[in-house]
């Protein structure tokens, strides 16, 4: 086991994700988790807010794959599988990807990813994974763009530590998978919410619109525009699908 062999859990940390680096910083192993009940300063992607009350699950993973700057976007990326995974398994509720980040479920978002990194150049010294899910919370509590909560959805609690457990042990064996060269984007496709479908995307001040193509080796994402030209998304501030 690489991710889980070391759990620290906290009742409420202003990141999960600064407490991770922090450790990092200090020499933790790789695979160590840190989880909290609650953020009170949790971050989300473009440094967004993210809503972090009681109910959710929220932790970060120190991460030493040894890949270049180049290579963060894919794992980024590739790292929503098991997340989904875990949640479609658990809740027996379908969990579709949206590029580059969230987890869907029946068009609500139940999940996200940050991948926050420390380096020096091209190289990577290490990489923190910060996973938010909406398992138990109150969706009332929830800010963001069409905010879902899976109990609310299923119409009754789940278990936080049995969920954490399944997560943990997904992620271990996708981690340990993708050091190996076993996952490809088709794994990703299989479970996307968005391939195919008519998007919009917000680049800086640029509007993209078309259809979703398919991802490249890096993790980006191809869209056919409208105006016949080709484009490659490495970074978007917003994407909607119709």
């Amino acid at each position: 086991m690489i991710i889980g062999r070391k759990v620290i859990l906290k009742e409420e940390v202003p990141s999960t994700n600064d407490a991770a680096k922090l450790l990092a910083l200090e020499g933790e192993d790789e695979g160590t988790v840190i989880a909290a009940r609650r953020q009170t300063a949790g971050k989300g992607r473009l440094g967004r807010h993210w809503s972090s009350p009681e109910g959710g699950v929220y932790l970060s993973i120190i991460l030493k794959p040894g890949i270049t700057a180049g290579e963060m976007l894919r794992l980024t990326v590739m790292s929503g599988i098991p997340v989904a995974d875990a949640i479609s398994e658990f809740t027996l509720m379908d969990a579709r990807l949206k590029w580059p980040n969230d987890v869907i479920v029946s068009g609500k978002k139940v999940a996200g990813l940050l991948m926050e990194a420390s380096s020096k150049g091209s190289a990577i010294n290490f990489l923190v994974l910060g996973i938010g899910i909406n398992l138990n919370t109150d969706v009332k509590e929830l800010e963001g763009e069409n905010p879902g909560s899976l109990s609310e959805m299923a119409g009754h609690k789940f278990d936080h530590e049995a969920f954490l457990h399944l997560l943990l042990f997904k992620l271990d064996d996708f981690y340990k998978s993708y050091l190996k060269g076993m996952i490809s984007t088709d794994d990703y496709l299989k479970r996307s919410s968005v391939i195919g479908r008519h998007v919009t995307g917000s680049v800086g001040d640029q509007r993209i619109s078309g259809t979703a193509m398919y991802l490249d080796d890096m993790g980006a994402l191809i869209i056919k525009g409208d105006d016949g030209l080709t484009y490659r998304l490495d970074s978007v501030y917003s994407l909607r699908y119709d």
